[in-house]
């Protein structure tokens, strides 16, 4: 059996959508090696840079197949940088249309987020073939969500009606989301471990994790701080994550160790939380940890904190579960699937301070050694087994993939009046489709052009995206390529920019140059400037010609 995958994120992309990136590549691995599916993965992502060994091996087997597309590069102030697959690119809707129309041989079809998904999911429902869709977060909490991004919010959400599943991460998310917007939501995600090395005992980590705290505590002590506790918080350093409301609620008497990165300013906030802003007990490590690094992380602290109140899910949550350690976590949104208060982890509100304060110190005193959890948490460490044991492609073939597949059966044409309404449907959503592709395209294409905030680029190099910002930028208006180059755009690579920062540091490396470029005048307005001069070109010569054929 064989399966499209259209996605915007998947590995290297882990800084702006870490979890979405891995969820995918557990999906992969699900299909393939758990169910013995095929599967075409189309998106703007450089899949070979994953530093992931399964997914070279897939591809060298052809047991996955990259479908390499045209993305844009979507910068804001607030939310930092990210990049999404262009449904209205001329390539992008020619790679869709051979897949879907002519090849026409795929048994299911999985998108993400995808921005303007309606205008996929009308073009999978003229297929008839099945497709899951899977809502991933809410938006609407985000600062960068007004205008033109509120409207294609709408939208997104209104296009969950044309998908056979509409899926999501958490029975909670799904739950707010059925009641908010009205919306059907058919299945739900299975927690995911997106690497093997969760699924080990923690006792296999004991050694490793050792001389990592030993190494932490060097540099706590360095900075002055000898801690009776060292508490950790990983991901994405973003300002919806909250990580600045755990740098005082941390105890004096204990640590603080933040690892992760992030693409906005909120970055740095977080990068010089520590003695630069007077607090000795917090370390800040910007570096986001592969699979080794993190299970290695979660075995050396005592304690994993997250302050977030919008996670549809928390995958760290799952993962520090799984290695052994403890959480203390805002009682909000997906926090509340799998945690109980004080029977296998601990509900903290970072909204008080002081309250916060108070509680981790209780924590601490009441004992984080295994002997006292187990008395504490009963039911924490038979969570963590059961995570371990879990059978995602199992889980996810029953939760999502069959009920999919059986929408997929009713939506074949046979014989008989349903044969006829079927087949009305299918040409209702194709024209639909067709004439949307041409009004969005227009639409979008004007908004990548004027939008100040967030400003938008789109991606020469097809299926080249990466976390470092590496790649040239080309112009927004294909009638205008081969008069402005894209150099003009001030486009960079890693090799030529001297940011002190490891080389995978997105933000390093783009947005001093992105910066740079963008203070030229003419860096700025030339698009906007050369549509106008073809419009008044064509209007004046226009005159003539009306004149000529008058009476």
């Amino acid at each position: 059996m064989k399966a499209l995958v259209v996605v915007n994120c998947f590995p290297p992309l882990l800084k702006n959508a870490g979890g979405v990136s891995k969820r995918y590549l557990t999906l992969c691995r699900a299909l393939i090696e758990g169910l013995g599916w095929q599967v075409t993965l189309m998106t703007p992502v450089n899949v070979r840079c994953s530093n992931e060994d399964d997914v070279l091996r897939w591809l060298k087997e052809g047991k996955l197949v990259h479908l390499p597309a045209r993305g844009v590069r979507i910068e804001s102030a607030a939310d930092g940088v990210a990049v999404f697959l262009d449904l209205f690119s001329a390539v992008n809707a020619g790679l869709l249309l051979n897949e879907l129309f002519l090849k026409r041989d795929y048994d299911c079809i999985f998108t993400d987020d995808l921005a303007w998904r309606i205008e996929f999911l009308l073009l999978t429902r003229a297929t008839g073939l099945p497709t899951v869709t899977t809502t991933h977060t809410d938006i609407t909490h985000m600062p960068s969500c007004k205008g033109c991004v509120k409207l294609a919010w709408n939208l997104h959400i209104l296009s969950a009606h044309l998908a056979s599943v509409h899926a999501t991460v958490s029975q909670v998310f799904g739950s707010q989301m059925s009641k908010k917007y009205n919306i059907p939501v058919g299945a739900v995600w299975p927690p995911i471990l997106w690497s093997q090395e969760f699924k080990s005992e923690p006792a296999t980590w004991a050694q490793r994790a050792a001389a990592q705290r030993a190494t932490w505590l060097e540099r706590l002590k360095a900075q002055g701080c000898t801690p009776k506790a060292i508490m950790v918080s990983a991901g994405r350093w973003s300002g919806e994550k909250r990580i600045h409301l755990l740098f005082d609620a941390v105890p004096k008497d204990c640590a603080l160790v933040i690892c992760g990165d992030g693409t906005s300013e909120y970055a740095t906030t977080v990068e010089h939380a520590g003695p630069p802003a007077g607090r000795p007990n917090v370390l800040p490590i910007r570096k986001m940890l592969n699979a080794v690094e993190l299970r290695v992380a979660y075995a050396a602290s005592d304690l994993f904190l997250s302050a977030s109140n919008f996670e549809t899910l928390g995958n760290t949550v799952i993962e520090a579960f799984c290695s052994g350690t403890p959480v203390a976590v805002q009682p909000a949104q997906g926090h509340l699937e799998f945690v109980k208060d004080q029977k296998n982890s601990w509900f903290v509100d970072y909204n008080d301070q002081d309250e916060a304060r108070a509680t981790l110190s209780r924590i601490v005193a009441s004992g984080l050694d295994a002997d006292s959890l187990n008395r504490a948490l009963p039911d924490f460490a038979p969570l963590g087994q059961k995570f371990r044991a879990a059978n995602f492609a199992k889980d996810f073939d029953e939760a999502v993939l069959q009920p999919a597949l059986a929408v997929g059966r009713q939506q074949r044409l046979g014989g008989g009046c349903n044969a006829m309404v079927e087949l009305a449907k299918r040409i209702c959503c194709f024209v639909t489709c067709f004439f949307l592709w041409f009004l969005l395209r227009f639409a979008t294409r004007v908004v990548f052009v004027t939008s100040r905030d967030p400003k938008f680029a789109i991606l020469g190099k097809l299926g080249a995206a990466l976390d470092d910002g590496r790649g040239e930028t080309i112009v927004t208006l294909p009638c205008l390529r081969w008069l402005v180059g894209s150099k003009w755009l001030g486009s960079t690579s890693v090799a030529d920019t001297g940011s002190p920062r490891a080389v995978d540091d997105y933000e390093g490396h783009y947005r001093k140059r992105y910066r740079t470029a963008m203070k030229k005048w003419f860096q700025t307005w030339h698009e906007v400037i050369l549509m106008l001069i073809a419009i008044v070109c064509v209007l004046r010569g226009s005159v003539p010609m009306l004149r000529r054929s008058g009476p």
